[in-house]
């Protein structure tokens, strides 16, 4: 996972295994536009913009140190995954203050929501893609269902492996 810290590109290392659902909208968007957006809503409310930054990097940073950390068993897996769960629900809160959000995505959170799965949009947001986070004790396909059933497109991705791997001679 890559991570931006105050202007910085940070790689950061997943100690636990997630899995993620990414359901695409496939509503396009207009990444100058929504950045123009949010630049112009700083210009009108700078005290509150600037506290809404600093409040996404707070949560991010929340959430590089759980994923960071190690976990030792099933409990403090579950325990983790809340906390993430909670840091994506304010993230999105924070975002649509923002003026990112779109009527596809939150009709995305409306769904995911009614499993009780934490989502948030992903990328310049008005559109686009919907990260939700798939606890290890989550099934999936009636979200998934629900989701495709709207014309949205979904996948799930697991984040926190070793990614690809080359092996040469037979070995590993």
């Amino acid at each position: 996972m890559i991570k931006f810290r105050s202007g910085d590109l940070m790689r950061i290392k997943s100690n636990m295994p997630l899995k993620m659902l990414i359901t695409n909208t496939k509503v396009g968007r207009n990444t100058k536009a929504l950045v123009a957006s949010v630049s112009e809503r700083k210009v009108r409310h700078p005290d509150a913009m600037i506290s809404v930054f600093t409040a996404v990097d707070s949560i991010s940073n929340e959430l590089a140190s759980i994923i960071q950390s190690p976990a030792s068993d099933d409990l403090v897996i579950i325990e983790k995954e809340e906390k993430l769960e909670e840091l994506m629900e304010m993230n999105q809160g924070l975002l649509q203050c923002m003026g990112v959000s779109h009527a596809s995505i939150e009709t995305v959170l409306r769904s995911t929501l009614k499993y009780k799965l934490a989502s948030k949009l992903t990328g310049a947001g008005g559109g686009g893609c919907v990260l939700t986070l798939l606890p290890s004790r989550t099934v999936v396909d009636q979200v998934i269902a629900e989701l495709e059933s709207c014309g949205f497109t979904c996948l799930i991705a697991g984040i926190g492996g070793n990614g690809l791997e080359v092996c040469f001679g037979g070995s590993s």
